[in-house]
């Protein structure tokens, strides 16, 4: 059944994998906001019924999608920052907020690399020279995290998260099931991840049922299946 949002109670839509909205629902967990979750089978979108039932709630045609009371609000990144201001999740001066952004829009062009090789028809035969290419950037973040990390959990703000750490752990988590033990081999970037989702309410919720068991939808050469997709078991 179709959610509305009521109450001013945040509702993301989007598919039912993590992809575009995870680091959204990774602020909202962290920060201990309750919201809901209406998530749509790839299968629906993709016929014209499907997508005529959203767009007249889609300010572009496109997931996702946050409603908030009167507020209707596209694009993963804006959403991203709209919470971050409204929850502390971000800088508090104009320096500080333009580093958050370099990270979490470096972040963002990880999960576009992993995202374009996720769909790559020619998966299998790339991987292993993804796997170099992939080294060979992880080895740059390294270099970049330790010249400009606070400490050895934070990207930019000593003992506090900002969006930026969201999106660059859900990115560097990402790196895990495409190449086993590749991050490993970054123990500064594989550290600050594994510490960002043993953080209260993160580390609930990735070990929960709530959390989506694929990255991205069946339709992809990779991620689309669960065991395709990191888990928290411990």
């Amino acid at each position: 059944m179709e959610q509305t949002a009521t109450n001013n109670r945040i509702k993301l839509t989007y598919f039912v994998a993590r992809g575009r909205i995870e680091p959204t629902r990774l602020l909202l967990e962290m920060a201990g906001v309750p919201y809901d979750f209406d998530g749509i089978p790839a299968g629906v979108w993709r016929t014209p019924e499907g997508k005529e039932r959203f767009l007249s709630r889609t300010p572009l045609g496109q997931l996702p999608l946050l409603e908030e009371g009167e507020l209707v609000l596209c694009q993963s990144q804006a959403i991203d920052r709209y919470l971050a201001r409204k929850l502390g999740l971000c800088g508090s001066t104009a320096v500080e907020n333009a580093r958050v952004d370099e990270v979490a829009e470096t972040a963002g062009d990880l999960l576009m690399d992993l995202g374009l090789m996720c769909w790559d028809p020619r998966f299998a035969e790339r991987r292993d020279e993804h796997r170099g290419q992939l080294g060979a950037k992880l080895a740059i973040l390294e270099k970049y995290f330790s010249r400009v990390a606070p400490d050895a959990e934070h990207w930019v703000l000593p003992g506090k998260y900002t969006h930026g750490d969201v999106r660059m752990a859900y990115a560097l988590e990402n790196t895990l099931p495409m190449h086993p033990g590749l991050l490993q081999e970054y123990p500064k970037l594989h550290h600050a991840m594994l510490r960002f989702f043993d953080t209260d309410g993160v580390r609930q919720y990735v070990r929960s049922s709530r959390r989506p068991r694929t990255y991205t939808v069946a339709f992809a050469a990779f991620g689309g299946k669960p065991e395709e997709t990191h888990h928290f078991t411990d």
